[in-house]
């Protein structure tokens, strides 16, 4: 067994965003303190993330420990004499510092180490255990994603492949550094959030990550299917008849996109004198799409689409999401009000749109008690559905009616206050422009 100091030495770091600790000089710091400025921050972290300092249980090694086994549970036994057969130990670190925050549904933990005179050894050593011990045992396996200049990213997984931990490891000058992402009330790490936050502390360490590329391997031929490609963008092409689409892809491995491409392209009449349509898909092929952590970034590429005739102002639905023409571009039609919303504000699609976007059931039962087309009042039952559409034998549930009002800004309903109270007492106490009128008479709800 290798003693826990030559595994620190082995370890660590970060991928890497250009940049560099303004006014910062790691040769003017004292070689046995890892500074704040190395340190990733709240504003790094973001989500309003509170750092401590310390680091993770013995479940989650940090420095990774790819040739150690899972960590044993206690024993009173005498430990069992063994010769190790591994490479010299490397020198230790003169200063070493862990921190945590949460972040959303992640633990993350960023280790530095201080290697006096460079740290590119010991991330060296980290790269051939990961090599090496790659699969430690039937409860514990090592991949490295994608490698760059800077260092790699790494998944691991314990618990016999039921769950998962995310590395970003890499070095910049006298640093070694490791970003861990752990999984808080989920089961799996996130490799994209390792990486970004790896780019970010390696460059407070001073670092650059470079190019980053996959993993050498001897793999067998990739299987490839195909998805639907996110549209981000159209405009008009360079005739009547062309379109141009931006749509986001999967990156980070040559397996991860390939052949981006319209099919199932249709044209039909519009309803109720509508303008006619033209429908098609957008799919791009991904040997990795469906692999944790095997396409860590994103991309960017432009798909034309050629129509029969001219475009002209057509509607164009593009997986089942409707574009209309203004100016030189293209919106994106909203789904519930469509691409020309009703002029009348009090219209039943948007007070429809109103209550999709309140935090209540799906079908709560409404009754729109007053509209001026400036001011709305509503109320919501949501215990309506309680019992399911048409309700089931044996299911009571009581009302529970809460009255709404709301103000129309710019391109939609915004609440202003909910309440339960009868009159204008709770919206005037919010608003005193309320008009009086739409809630005088109003009664207590239930």
């Amino acid at each position: 067994m290798r003693k826990t100091g030559v595994v620190v030495g082995a370890l660590l770091t970060a991928v890497v965003l250009v940049s560099s600790c303004a006014g910062f000089n790691p040769s003017d710091a004292d070689e046995t303190v890892i500074p704040d400025e190395v340190m990733l921050t709240g504003a790094d972290l973001g989500d309003g993330a509170r750092i401590a300092d310390g680091g993770p249980g013995a479940e989650h090694p940090l420095p990774p420990l790819p040739c150690e086994p899972p960590t044993p549970v206690a024993s009173t036994d005498p430990p069992t004499p063994t010769t190790s057969t591994d490479p010299p130990a490397a020198a230790a670190p003169t200063g070493e510092r862990t921190i945590n925050a949460a972040v959303g549904r992640y633990h993350v933990y960023e280790y530095v180490a201080r290697y006096p005179g460079g740290a590119g050894p010991a991330l060296t050593r980290l790269r051939d255990e990961l090599t090496r011990c790659a699969r430690s045992g039937p409860a514990e396996s090592w991949k490295v994603l994608a490698v760059d200049n800077a260092g790699l990213l790494v998944l691991r997984d314990y618990r016999a492949g039921e769950a998962s931990d995310a590395y970003y490891l890499g070095h910049a000058g006298d640093y070694l550094l490791a970003v861990l992402v752990v999984g808080d009330g989920t089961t799996d790490g996130d490799p994209t959030l390792a990486s970004d936050l790896g780019s970010r502390a390696l460059a407070r360490a001073g670092g650059s990550r470079g190019e980053v590329t996959p993993p050498p391997t001897a793999a067998a031929a990739p299987t490839w299917s195909t998805y639907q490609a996110d549209v981000t963008r159209v405009r008009p092409g360079p005739d009547r008849r062309t379109l141009l689409l931006d749509v986001d892809l999967p990156a980070g491995h040559p397996e991860c996109a390939r052949n981006p491409r319209i099919t199932n392209y249709t044209e039909e009449p519009g309803p109720d004198g509508q303008p006619d349509r033209i429908y098609a898909d957008v799919a791009v092929d991904s040997a990795r799409s469906g692999m944790v952590g095997g396409c860590p970034t994103r991309t960017t590429r432009q798909v034309r689409l050629r129509a029969p005739k001219p475009i002209g102002d057509r509607l164009v639905v593009l997986n089942q999401e409707t574009w209309a023409r203004q100016a030189d571009g293209y919106r994106r039609c909203d789904p519930t009000v469509g691409c020309t919303p009703p002029a009348d504000h009090c219209d039943p699609v948007w007070i429809t749109a109103a209550v999709q976007g309140m935090d209540v059931p799906r079908n709560s039962a409404r009754n729109t008690e007053r509209c001026d087309g400036s001011w709305l009042v509503l109320t919501l039952d949501t215990n309506s559905a309680a019992c399911g559409v048409g309700g089931r034998p044996g299911c009571e549930a009581p009302p529970s009616v809460h009255r709404y009002f709301l103000h129309w800004e710019s391109n939609g309903w915004r609440i202003v206050v909910r309440t339960q109270g009868h009159g204008c007492g709770d919206v005037l106490a919010v608003r005193p422009d309320f008009p009086r009128k739409l809630c005088q008479y109003l009664p207590t709800t239930r």
